[in-house]
């Protein structure tokens, strides 16, 4: 009874020491939010760039298709068949036209957005939670 109350305690232990610190937590979530930022930059300078920008739109896909292989029959081999495949979706890639002012406002926001992250973000935390650590 003992061991089994020994690894409890210990496998407690390991799991509450694997969430790691708030500040680590709240520097995690910077290191996030700096990435997502940073992906959101660089779609908005391609379609500035291009000049348009995609969108993903869902399609109705309905009629007959027709396929060879599968089929098993009564010797379990390849054979030719058709299946109806009706009511499904399919997800077309389309250009939309941009407002290039518009995207310029939003490519600035952004780019404040990162530098603040970069420069405020780990500052914040340790500010937070009353550490010191310039790392």
């Amino acid at each position: 009874m003992n061991r089994i109350a020994l690894v409890s305690v210990c496998s407690a232990l390991i799991g509450l020491t694997a969430c790691g610190t708030p500040e680590q937590r709240c520097q995690g979530q910077v290191t996030a939010e700096y990435r997502n930022v940073s992906r959101l930059l660089q779609e908005v300078e391609d379609n500035i760039a291009r000049g348009y920008a995609w969108e993903n739109e869902p399609v109705r896909n309905s009629g007959i298709s027709f396929c060879a292989g599968g089929y098993g029959g009564r010797y379990y081999g390849a054979g030719f068949g058709y299946g109806g495949c009706y009511g499904g979706t399919d997800v077309v890639r389309k250009r939309v036209p941009i407002d290039p002012a518009s995207e310029a406002r939003k490519r600035d926001a952004l780019q404040q957005r990162l530098n603040t992250l970069s420069t405020q973000g780990n500052a914040t935390c340790a500010t937070r939670y009353g550490t010191d650590n310039k790392s």
